[in-house]
């Protein structure tokens, strides 16, 4: 039987760009590669659909300033690439984020049915479960990948992962009670939602944790229909975390160590971001380079003080190569006319989710939208103690749901 992803009377013909999606989904937690591989597929196929039926791909869902906003976004990477200390490493992590940011147009100009909505979140929900599932068996093993009992999934290390939680918990918990029909689906995804939960406490990702409950401080301040149930369940969520702390005290020594100066992890963290602002402060107009902090900050800038240094001395990207601060990376990496760009599209794309969570024309489209604010408020929060947008998965994945979120918050109940 041949389905229909486009609502009737839709001029949007791709027949491979539905299977693409839903294929990101699917891959979006498990294989970088896969995704890359689709993402380039996608980007392809996008580019010849706007050269044979351009308006009808853009109309309801291209705004001209959204256009103005990627060019200068664009603009600002490769002109700090230009004056980078090593020209072609810059020029590839650049057009390693431009491609990170694509997804969100791939999936803002083709997502115009909720049947291909619901098998994307569908195919995100699996991989959401597998690598929920992988990382409890490493706890539950004691497989140990260079990070004690903490679980990494299918993602680098504990960080990471507990960013991929932090995509996976809104979309989930919000969405699929009105998205699926099926009462199995809307098992499945709220149980998975309820199991990344479970998974980012025992990531015991510091940062993670605090842009959660934040998370949910948003959503209460949003939501206000459910107010009183909202702070409810974080009331018994706070009671479930000490209880937990209470049984297990490696997690409770953890939190504690949260805000605390002296604990090394933190110590480093504060000369990293010293070291940032003083990287900005000598190349304060177009940075030093894309890529280039850990080359600068172990060989110029590492305090004397600092303990966590290169592997090998002779190596200076042996040691750290980001400040764990998204805004701080981008300082120093690409200045002023970096962050400016930065600052731009992020903002403009939130306010796109927010306008759209506050004039949706159904409940379906209230609940996208509002899981996209979600997610961006999470990812952003977490990356003030975390370079998290320097994983090209977490990126990407990122830019995907955004995307998602505001094409299905566009949409009627009807399409």
């Amino acid at each position: 039987m041949k389905l229909n992803w486009y609502p009737a009377g839709s001029d949007i013909h791709s027949r491979v760009m539905p299977y693409l999606l839903i294929l990101m989904g699917l891959a979006s937690h498990l294989s970088t590669a896969l995704m890359s591989t689709v993402i380039g597929i996608g980007v392809l196929i996008l580019l010849f659909d706007i050269a044979r039926h351009r308006e009808a791909l853009l109309a309801g869902r291209w705004d001209a300033r959204m256009g103005k906003v990627l060019l200068l976004f664009a603009l600002t990477l490769f002109v700090s690439a230009a004056f980078s200390l090593e020209r072609g490493r810059s020029f590839h992590e650049a057009a390693s984020t431009l491609l990170g940011v694509l997804p969100f147009f791939l999936a803002l100009l083709y997502v115009r049915s909720w049947r291909l909505a619901a098998a994307i979140v569908g195919a995100f929900a699996v991989s959401a479960f597998l690598n929920d599932l992988w990382a409890a068996l490493q706890v539950y093993f004691h497989l140990n990948f260079g990070w004690g009992n903490r679980p990494v999934g299918f993602s680098k290390s504990p960080t990471f992962l507990g960013s991929f939680m932090l995509l996976t918990i809104p979309l989930l918990f919000l969405v699929p009670s009105h998205l699926f029909s099926h009462l199995l689906w809307k098992v499945f995804c709220g149980g998975c939602s309820l199991f990344s939960l479970v998974v980012l406490f025992l990531t015991q990702t510091r940062g993670a944790w605090i842009a959660f409950f934040c998370t949910v401080l948003v959503f209460i301040f949003l939501e206000r229909r459910y107010r009183k149930v909202c702070l409810a369940g974080l009331a018994v969520l706070l009671i479930a975390c000490m209880a937990a702390f209470h049984a297990y005290p490696e997690y409770h020594a953890r939190a504690e160590q949260t805000f605390n100066p002296e604990f090394q992890s933190n110590s480093e963290r504060v000369l990293m971001w010293t070291a940032a602002v003083q990287i900005f402060a000598d190349h304060p107009i177009v940075g030093i380079g894309q890529d280039e902090f850990g080359l600068v900050y172990n060989r110029d800038y590492i305090s004397p003080q600092a303990k966590e240094r290169p592997v090998d001395p002779s190596n200076p990207r042996s040691g750290h190569g980001h400040p764990h601060n998204n805004l701080l990376k981008v300082l120093s990496e690409r200045g002023l006319i970096g962050i400016v760009g930065f600052l731009l599209l992020h903002v403009f794309v939130l306010l796109q989710i927010y306008h759209t969570f506050r004039c949706a024309a159904g409940w379906k489209a209230h609940m996208f939208a509002l899981a996209g604010i979600l997610i961006f408020v999470g990812i952003q929060l977490e990356g003030l103690t975390d370079t998290n947008l320097q994983i090209s998965q977490i990126a990407r994945t990122y830019w995907f749901l955004l995307g998602l979120c505001l094409a299905a918050g566009l949409m009627r109940d009807t399409d």
